[in-house]
């Protein structure tokens, strides 16, 4: 079995993530909260392009009930089981369309929207699961600041990226409701059952 790259990780908000390259990174990062009464922080605005050409932003989004996660196409260990993972979640929810589901590329110099595209085929992804790319900095700070999770390059490895194998729950005003593990044992119904929670409860502004 090949040995994992260890990384630590401080992130600006003071907690340290522990993790390795073949395996899930371990957050320091709160629970769902039991029955979804606990808003963590909005989504910081973005701008990124869609498979299609099209610019998606936070506002893009507002109304809409989504999940998103980091992911990269030629990551060989879990980013085809996130994707599985988002899969199974777009088949249970079925054609609603105030859910989405939002893949943010860590790689984008190599994701581009036409390999998006062919990877989005590879899944059998709908035109309400989002494939995003754009500007590298934007991605990771994103990722690092704006859901406070760990993206670490490092392209002399034989996987370049490690990032989070965590889904995360946005609701209507663009506030963060809850993480998931993406990869494992648990499926997709916890986090599926939250999303009809969220579609069934009133909004409310982000804190």
């Amino acid at each position: 079995m090949r040995r994992c790259l260890a990384l630590i990780l401080l992130l600006s908000a003071g907690a340290i993530v522990t993790g390795c390259q073949r395996r899930t990174v371990a957050e320091s990062l709160p629970a769902t909260p039991a029955q979804l009464s606990q808003q963590f922080w909005a989504v910081p605005d973005f701008s990124l392009t869609e498979r299609t050409g099209s610019t998606i932003t936070a506002a893009s989004l507002k109304g809409k009930v989504w999940v998103a996660d980091f992911f990269y196409t030629t990551c060989p260990g879990p980013c085809p089981m996130l994707s599985s993972r988002l899969s199974d979640i777009q088949r249970l929810i079925g054609p609603d369309e105030r859910v989405r589901l939002v893949s943010i590329s860590t790689d984008p110099e190599k994701d581009t929207p036409e390999v998006l595209q062919q990877y989005a085929e590879r899944f059998q992804a709908s035109d309400r699961w989002l494939f995003l790319t754009g500007d590298k900095a934007q991605i990771f700070d994103l990722g690092i600041r704006g859901f406070k999770l760990p993206i670490v390059e490092d392209r002399s490895a034989a996987e370049p990226i490690t990032h989070s194998t965590r889904l995360i729950l946005i609701d209507q005003s663009g506030a963060i409701r809850g993480f998931y593990e993406g990869v494992g044992e648990e499926g997709p119904e916890r986090i599926v059952g939250d999303i009809r929670r969220l579609l069934d409860a009133p909004p409310r502004p982000a804190s």
